[in-house]
């Protein structure tokens, strides 16, 4: 394959440091700017990926976007577990409203997990 164009080299970045997966990067570059590669392309410009093969640029720019995504991230409301509690609070109100005891047993299980770090990867 020819040398990518630097646009492009942003992208595939860009998106890795949003967590992206090499699939999904190779789609969303296949739609943004009609070039197809494969998952090893991708990964070239992976700085997580052993087969990284870009330059300290590359490197440097991924961990900026990086920590501009997780800042992102963390101004979402549904990322922060006490949203999360308030949501499933109110679902479980209404699922007692209307009898709904199945859906009220869900919801208390999930809340059990959420406040006991079930999906906290250790």
């Amino acid at each position: 394959m020819r040398r990518l164009p630097v646009a492009i080299k942003r992208r595939i970045v860009e998106h890795l440091a949003c967590y992206q997966t090499h699939a999904e990067v190779v789609e969303l570059v296949a739609g943004e700017f009609n070039v197809t590669l494969t998952p090893r392309h991708v990964r070239a410009y992976d700085p997580t990926s052993f087969q990284f093969a870009g330059s300290h640029r590359w490197l440097d720019y991924h961990r900026i976007v990086r920590e501009r995504c997780k800042k992102e991230l963390g101004e979402v409301a549904i990322a922060h577990r006490a949203y999360r509690m308030r949501q499933l609070q109110r679902i479980l109100n209404l699922a007692m409203e209307r009898g709904n005891h199945r859906l009220a047993l869900k919801t208390l299980e999930q809340a059990a997990k959420e406040m006991g770090n079930w999906y906290v990867k250790r």
